[in-house]
């Protein structure tokens, strides 16, 4: 079936709605920014991302975590967490055509699980003889984990200040959520969703509220006087109105006058003259522009 015609174009309209929308102010934005087509603009996107290259640099990456990874003591490093990067790793070589055999997945849990606890080291050589997958020796020596380690302290994972610092977002540094931000820094920020999601938090900050509270009641201020001076300004009433906009303006109100004057629901006014206490003539009113009767 050829991709083209009506419905085509309308399902890759909406592909690339949807893919703007996900990568909105990220670097993937940069590889479909001038694609005006939904297929063309998600194939830049699997060439890039999941392409020959990439394929390539994720495998070097997968066999170096291989050659890296070891389980040492549950304290510094989870062995939920070295079981975890050997089968990233194990996946990965197997998406790109390099699967491992069960007995190399196998020879590798086992030579990297070097915590030296008397009774895990035991555990492993039972695990060695009796399992035959990489599946079923995880299930045995993740059970023999936590009957020997079921209270071990974690490591708790430290700030890295640098790269806090220099956290930015559309050109604002955002690594400080209680800081002032002046009103440049706002609108930059509110050019985005994320932006606009960080914004919110930053409004929300108590500790900001706590250091800016003579600025920020200062302005609240300023908005509430410039509200009341608006509110007391007197509006432009007729009084204003011109000669030549009076005369126009009272000719509107009678010409509907007329127009209407034998209708029974009439807004206007009738006068009549009563002789015999029956109605002998009818005129109609004249009004003025403020639609008082002359």
């Amino acid at each position: 079936m050829p991709l083209e015609g009506f419905t085509f174009n309308i399902d890759s309209k909406r592909v690339l709605t949807l893919l703007k929308e996900l990568c909105l102010d990220t670097e993937a934005e940069a590889w479909f920014r001038n694609i005006q087509c939904g297929r063309e603009a998600m194939k830049a996107l699997q060439i890039h991302y999941d392409g020959p290259d990439e394929s390539k640099r994720r495998k070097e990456e997968a066999r170096s975590k291989l050659k890296s990874v070891y389980y040492k003591h549950e304290g510094t490093f989870l062995f939920e967490k070295f079981i975890t990067n050997l089968y990233d790793a194990f996946q990965v070589l197997e998406k790109y055509g390099e699967p491992l055999y069960e007995e190399e997945k196998l020879r590798l849990l086992f030579t990297k699980s070097q915590n030296a606890h008397a009774e895990f080291k035991q555990e492993v050589l039972i695990c060695r003889s009796k399992c035959a997958t990489f599946t079923s020796a995880v299930v045995y020596l993740k059970t023999m984990v936590a009957r020997l380690f079921p209270d071990v302290p974690k490591s708790k994972s430290r700030r890295n200040v640098s790269s806090v610092s220099s956290k930015e977002l559309s050109g604002v540094d955002i690594s400080d959520l209680s800081r002032w931000y002046d009103s440049s820094e706002i609108n930059k920020l509110n050019e985005s969703q994320a932006g606009r999601e960080i914004l919110a938090k930053i409004m929300r900050n108590k500790k900001r509220h706590q250091r800016h509270k003579e600025k920020i009641d200062k302005i609240k201020s300023n908005k509430r006087r410039r509200a009341k001076s608006v509110a007391i300004t007197p509006t432009e009433d007729s009084s204003t109105l011109s000669d030549r906009d009076r005369r126009m303006v009272a000719a509107m109100i009678n010409g509907v006058s007329n127009a209407s004057k034998h209708d029974s629901s009439m807004n206007g006014r009738l006068i009549r003259t009563r002789k015999n206490d029956s109605a002998s003539s009818e005129s109609a009113v004249t009004f003025d522009y403020l639609g008082n009767p002359l």
